[in-house]
């Protein structure tokens, strides 16, 4: 009897659509790929950092990759619990991954206030400007190519969207964190 009520329960609850990587621009894919390849970096691993590096010469964002280095060195070493990053060919976002990423496209859009507040999500508050400020600098390597992860002109990205309407964050896609 109590399986019934707990699948009736599951089947009435509305499910979270999560996020897919191809609803991302070139930008947000790029990001994501290489903040998924962040294991192998942190770990020293010499053909991950040449990977991600030959990727961001021919995307011409070269110099963002230091900054994105150490932005993971800081989630690393200050993660309030596991951060989940899942492998490059996953075709879904997670929830952290999508955090990242609006983040940076907060970065992009002038929101330092909502990007501090997303990373305080996984890191403390000192942990989070530092972050902030490694990601502000690979925003703005990426904005000069060109390059922009948001797809609304306010800086949204849509397609996380769903995935922070029911977050505990609230309105982090949609409003700043004060």
């Amino acid at each position: 009897m109590h399986r019934q009520e707990s699948a009736a329960r599951a089947m009435a609850e509305p499910r979270l659509r999560e996020p897919r990587l191809q609803e991302l621009r070139f930008a947000g894919q790029l990001a994501l790929w290489s903040l998924r390849q962040g294991l192998g970096l942190l770990n020293g691993d010499g053909a991950t950092r040449d990977l991600v590096a030959e990727a961001f010469s021919v995307a011409a964002v070269d110099r963002a990759l230091p900054a994105l280095e150490t932005f993971l060195r800081i989630l690393a070493a200050g993660a309030h619990r596991p951060v989940e990053l899942r492998t490059p060919q996953t075709p879904g976002l997670g929830h952290d991954e999508a955090l990242m990423l609006r983040a940076l496209a907060a970065c992009q859009a002038g929101q330092d206030a909502l990007a501090r507040g997303l990373l305080e999500m996984l890191v403390a508050p000192a942990a989070a400007r530092a972050g902030a400020a490694a990601l502000n600098h690979v925003a703005d390597v990426f904005s000069l190519q060109g390059l922009r992860l948001a797809d609304t002109a306010c800086g949204r990205l849509s397609a996380l969207e769903p995935l922070f309407a029911r977050a505990p964050v609230g309105n982090a896609g949609l409003a700043h964190l004060h």
